[in-house]
């Protein structure tokens, strides 16, 4: 399921990446596994991007700074 009218640079879904970790989080889930929600959000939406590209995409937009790699 590809962003419609997508800019490129896969920002159509942030919202709902950034939605999803920080969701999980509040409820009291490890970073790791809010990160990894995460990821998978923004592949349903990209599932052309590789998983490499998904992650450093990902990571600048969820906080905080890394701590899962």
């Amino acid at each position: 399921m590809c962003c419609e009218n997508n800019p490129g640079d896969g920002s159509c879904c942030r919202s709902a990446v950034v939605r999803a970790f920080r969701e999980m989080r509040a409820c009291g889930q490890p970073d790791r596994y809010c990160f990894e929600a995460a990821v998978t959000v923004f592949r349903w939406h990209h599932p052309e991007t590789p998983e490499p590209q998904a992650t450093t995409i990902v990571s600048t937009w969820v906080e905080p700074p890394p701590r899962w790699h």
